[in-house]
């Protein structure tokens, strides 16, 4: 693909909502839990098994779908995520039996591993070089964005529409951004297609290469650093530092949000986004321990825990901003996205139990201990890379 000389910022606005209603697949569950539980008859448990099964899809094959995407072609592959899930939301809406809803959610993440691995590369190549880093943090905003909207019209349309119309209203937007994306992207180059297909027996090889080479590993790697702790955060923090400030947990996902697209600002006027994620995760170090401090002063922790999402998102939103400076070919941007996507689930899965043994075992120490050590491991990690990854210098295979 060309380099192209301007930013296409319709396409890339189209493409960041295409991510957007792709994580409301996340959303609309995590928004409607409580009502799908009572509507199903189903133990807590059985619900968080639906629920994060879009999760554990992504954590199992995010970077095979970034190894084939470059074959199947990024348009084609963005289109058929938005099409499956589209169809899978209106089934949905039908208010399927436990079992084939489970089958959805399966479906689902193959769906949102399609989105979030060619939107973010079509995105990279529709920018011209000065503009990527502002781009990549605008798409990076796109799941915080999309828990934000679910959760100011979600409780409107339950109580207008019922869960089969929430659900039938994603399909809708799933198809709408359908017919957007199809009618905004141009086709995918001729030099995609059959003859770049990895085989299955060289899928382990090829895992092994991404993670070997830090233009592909080391985006994932810190997005890991970031997600161990960004869920958790949401979760535990109003409980922690919102006594008697219902305000908090409004606040908290807005200024994570607003980290993760200052990072492609930042990246883009200011330091290169090597240097950016790891200041970031320095900030979120010394903020942890000041949200520790603030507690056992007894003062206010409000502040502390701002400052905390703050930094934590613009981490989020620079590892982000490392794809299209680490590289700018489409097939190693398409791998580090597969990469990505599989460390951030990762750390969505590990993440929330870790925080809530630690918290339960040590209160508010235990809250700012996993910070401070995700943190450290996202400084190491970063520091590790920049000094690795410009002595592989021979070309991907592929």
């Amino acid at each position: 693909m060309l380099i192209p000389t301007t930013t296409h910022w319709p396409r890339v606005i189209c493409l960041w909502l295409c991510g957007v209603v792709a994580a409301m697949q996340f959303a609309k569950l995590s928004f409607a839990f409580v009502a799908l539980q009572q509507w199903y008859g189903l133990s807590a448990a059985q619900m968080g098994i639906i629920l994060s099964t879009v999760g554990l899809t992504g954590l199992v094959f995010g970077v095979t779908m970034g190894l084939y995407a470059h074959a199947i072609g990024y348009r084609r592959l963005l289109l058929a995520g938005l099409a499956l899930g589209a169809v899978l939301a209106a089934l949905q809406s039908l208010m399927l039996p436990p079992l084939w809803l489970w089958v959805t959610r399966v479906l689902e993440g193959v769906s949102h591993l399609a989105v979030v691995v060619a939107a973010p590369t079509l995105i990279a190549v529709s920018c011209a070089p000065r503009q990527r880093s502002v781009a990549m943090g605008l798409w990076s905003t796109f799941v915080g964005v999309a828990f934000a909207l679910t959760g100011a019209f979600g409780p409107a349309v339950l109580s207008g529409l019922g869960l089969s119309g929430l659900l039938g209203l994603h399909a809708l937007g799933m198809f709408v951004m359908l017919v957007w994306a199809a009618a905004m992207l141009p086709a995918d180059p001729d030099t995609m297609g059959a003859g770049n297909w990895p085989r299955w027996h060289a899928v382990p090889r090829h895992h092994v290469q991404i993670y070997t080479r830090w233009e592909t590993a080391l985006p994932g790697l810190c997005f890991f650093c970031y997600t161990g702790m960004a869920v958790a955060l949401l979760t535990f923090l109003p409980q922690q530092a919102g006594a008697g400030k219902p305000w908090l947990a409004v606040m908290l996902p807005l200024m994570g949000i607003s980290g993760t697209f200052s990072a492609g600002w930042f990246a883009q006027t200011w330091v290169t986004p090597l240097w950016l994620v790891r200041l970031a995760f320095v900030g979120v170090g010394l903020a942890g321990l000041g949200l520790w401090a603030s507690a056992a002063l007894g003062l206010d922790q409000a502040p502390a825990a701002l400052l905390l999402m703050y930094l934590a998102g613009l981490a989020g939103g620079s590892a982000f901003s490392l794809i299209p400076y680490l590289s700018h070919e489409s097939l190693v941007q398409s791998r580090a996205n597969g990469a990505v996507a599989q460390m951030g689930n990762l750390g969505s899965t590990l993440g929330p139990p870790l925080f809530a043994a630690t918290l339960a075992a040590w209160g508010v120490a235990g809250l700012a201990l996993p910070v401070l050590a995700l943190a450290l491991l996202g400084i190491g990690v970063a520091s590790w890379g920049a000094r690795q990854r410009f002595h592989q210098t021979e070309p991907i295979p592929k």
